[in-house]
């Protein structure tokens, strides 16, 4: 069972003062957005469903773990014998992916000391990203004494990578994205990718694009714009280039393409 240092800080929070917590004063407590804990709590409410114990909510929204008190005992004697993960499983499989996306070819080895798995876990995600890749015409194959590779075109690389993103990590890009416009991210490095300052004038050259474009665009939509963009930008800065027999869409149907050559003026400026 995986389980994140915030996890268990919350879990521990809810336990020591159940039903006086609310998901706010927990955010507030962590320093981290009122989002975050409630995606966060789907996972505590799976880990605490493992001890046949349930996360419940009293009409003041105050959280409160509910169960058998041995059953309390024991979860508590988990979260004090196990050591938190400060990474997700999932995580884990996008900094693999990052990995192999830039390097192309990689030691085995030397994957599994970058990410601090075993080689057998290793393999294990491995075989998970293979499967998921394939989807996209990208095939991952795996030689020995040779190592981790990838063979496909630039174009359903970049496609992978922006549909991985958003498929897993939808939820934490947009906040990212809300922090990034406030200021107040400080991170090096956007989940493990993605530039802080590209990502924020990317994202603000295509919020001023579109905001002028005739139909508004999902959530969503706006989203994988956004991650496209800056995606390609990276990996063309990289000498990443889309060959030309690449490309899927016909410019004079597509009427989006113009919205499109205004992002990337404004970004070549």
């Amino acid at each position: 069972m995986y389980i994140t240092s915030r996890e268990k800080a919350i879990i521990e929070s809810i336990i020591k003062t159940s039903g006086k917590h609310t998901a706010l004063s927990i955010a507030s407590s962590l320093n981290v957005s009122a989002r975050t804990i409630q995606r966060d709590l789907k996972a505590v409410e799976k880990i605490v469903s493992e001890f046949d114990l349930k996360l419940t909510r009293n009409v003041n929204q105050g959280l409160a773990i509910e169960g058998k008190n041995e059953q309390i005992f024991r979860l508590i004697q988990h979260l004090t014998s196990s050591e938190p993960v400060d990474q997700t499983p999932q995580e884990k499989k996008l900094r693999l992916l990052i990995a192999i996306l830039e390097e192309d070819l990689y030691k085995t080895q030397v994957l599994a000391s970058y990410l601090g798995i075993s080689t057998a876990t290793l393999s294990a995600y491995l075989d998970e990203l293979a499967q998921w890749l394939s989807v996209f015409q990208v095939q991952l194959t795996r030689k020995r004494g040779v190592g981790v590779e990838l063979h496909g075109a630039e174009a359903n690389k970049r496609r992978a990578l922006a549909h991985f993103f958003l498929q897993y990590f939808h939820e934490e890009l947009i906040e990212k994205l809300f922090l990034l416009e406030k200021r107040k991210l400080g991170e090096e490095r956007v989940l493990h990718y993605f530039e802080p300052d590209y990502l924020f004038h990317v994202n603000s050259i295509v919020q001023t694009v579109f905001s002028g474009a005739p139909a508004r665009f999902a959530d969503s939509g706006y989203l994988e714009v956004v991650l496209h963009v800056c995606i390609s930008l990276q990996r063309i800065l990289k000498k990443r280039f889309v060959d030309q027999s690449d490309t899927l869409l016909e410019k004079e149907v597509i009427a989006e393409y113009g919205l499109i050559q205004q992002v990337t003026s404004k970004l070549e400026r």
